[in-house]
């Protein structure tokens, strides 16, 4: 089995562990968070993120980012670089659970969680969350480091930009364009295209901020 570090010890971990555990095919080596100790769900905290070089040169060649649901995505694009620039493999993680096209293509980084559904022809871009129950249809694109809440439908042609939070339980109706750095509010219903660096809320979603 291939030995897999996990990078951050909060709720998101305990899903992570869950679906590394459902794929059998990586070994937890354990955890790294800035509490740099204890464990979580039995792994051990090994350390904060400055052991990381050190992990990696004893074997461990493969991690994965388990910072979860934050207010500012960028934290999750300086690990990711950290990790790529120390030469680690971060995988694409795939539930037993979940229902992926192979039309589909999902880049390194990403978790696609339990009950999701991809469908044929949507492209998700790298260290994305496609969380738990959500829905992506045929032909919808989704950016880099996006974050997909439970039970967000997407309809077909949908395209989502870059380090954008699609709130939990939202529904977005066909080839509607959500720009870059958006959050949508939980329980949004967005009928019309949304530009970058706002936030929207609503039913149906309306911007309510723009972000600096």
């Amino acid at each position: 089995m291939k030995k897999i570090v996990l990078i951050g010890a909060g709720g998101h971990c305990k899903v992570i562990v869950d679906l590394i555990e459902s794929l059998k095919e990586y070994y937890i080596f354990g955890v790294t968070d800035k509490k740099k100790w204890g464990t979580i769900l039995n792994y051990k905290i090994v350390g904060d993120d400055s052991e990381l070089e050190n992990i990696y040169k004893s074997g461990v060649h493969y991690a994965f980012i388990c910072v979860g649901t934050i207010s500012n995505l960028s934290i999750r694009n300086k690990i990711y670089s950290k990790l790529k620039n120390i030469g680690f493999n971060i995988p694409v993680l795939i539930h037993k659970g979940a229902i992926a096209s192979p039309y589909a293509h999902i880049e390194e980084g990403t978790c696609v969680m339990a009950g999701v559904v991809v469908n044929a022809g949507s492209h998700i871009g790298k260290n994305c969350i496609i969380n738990t129950g959500s829905v992506i249809e045929h032909d919808c694109k989704i950016g880099d480091n996006t974050h997909i809440s439970p039970n967000v439908a997407l309809s077909g042609g949908t395209k989502v930009g870059n380090n954008t939070h699609i709130g939990i339980g939202s529904s977005v109706i066909q080839n509607i364009r959500i720009g870059n750095n958006v959050t949508v509010g939980a329980g949004a219903v967005v009928i019309d295209d949304i530009p970058d660096n706002v936030v929207s809320v609503g039913v149906p979603s309306k911007i309510i901020k723009i972000k600096k």
